[in-house]
């Protein structure tokens, strides 16, 4: 019998010796693929592995949003699973200062509030870039006041709407879940500009961050660019819903 427990065990610390290695890191816990034809399901492939821990071009907010860090991940399989360090790690100067006002364009996320949309000219008070994990949808050159280049982004925001009365004001009708936020670039000064709840950068550094996204995607097209925004208290600021959904237009 102990023979037996022993060889038992012997087989379980060896079959855990051969996966180790190939265990994917998800958080704190870890799938073994060496397991997987136990497991009911169809294994992964490489790029949705590594999707599990981010995309190429990894993109962080610092918490009081004056600082975007870049991680260029090698598309190399180990480098996308965060075995190996970036191959390039870049700081980028940002804020996030909104336009003070009742007359921002409101881009609605939800059936609600595209109802409404429909029905009335409706207007926003802008917020700031919500807090989420979100991914980049588009990098499309602008040749307006807020290129070179403008970086869409998944993410979906929490604003207060008006409805316009027709006599010159504005009627206000609650909290609506709404798109469009961007990173961009803008011809007023750095220090003084500001934006309609998007991300904004100095024109040099964006176009730089436009070519980075570019080229990760002329390298893998299946490559998956994350921006990270973390929780911050904002005074005044209401909480933002965790919703995704595809983005249609650019706040400004």
């Amino acid at each position: 019998m102990r023979t037996h427990t022993a060889t038992v065990i012997a087989a379980c610390l060896l079959l855990g010796a051969v996966a180790r290695p190939f265990a994917l890191a998800q958080g704190d816990a870890s799938c073994a693929p060496a397991l997987w034809s136990f497991v009911e399901g169809v294994p992964l492939s490489q790029n949705e592995c590594a999707a599990v821990v981010g995309g190429d071009v990894r993109m962080s907010l610092n918490r009081n949003r004056t600082k975007l860090t870049v991680n260029v991940i090698d598309n190399e399989y180990e480098a996308r699973l965060g075995r190996t360090p970036p191959k390039e790690v870049l700081e980028f100067d940002v804020h996030n200062r909104v336009v003070d006002t009742t007359q921002a364009p409101f881009m609605p996320a939800t059936s609600d509030g595209r109802a409404l949309a429909a029905l009335a000219a409706t207007t926003s008070k802008p917020s700031r870039f919500p807090e989420g994990y979100w991914s980049i949808t588009a990098i499309k050159p602008r040749q307006d006041k807020y290129g070179p280049y403008m970086i869409s982004t998944n993410a979906v925001g929490n604003v207060e709407v008006f409805v316009n009365d027709g006599a010159g004001g504005y009627t206000p009708v609650g909290m609506f879940s709404d798109l469009g936020y961007a990173l961009h670039a803008n011809t007023n000064p750095f220090d003084v500009s500001k934006s309609y709840g998007c991300l904004v950068l100095k024109q040099e550094d964006i176009a730089a961050l436009a070519n980075i996204l570019k080229a990760d995607k002329a390298e893998n097209p299946l490559a998956v660019q994350k921006l990270l925004v973390p929780e911050v208290n904002w005074p005044g600021q209401r909480a933002v819903p965790r919703t995704i959904a595809a983005s249609r237009g650019v706040r400004d």
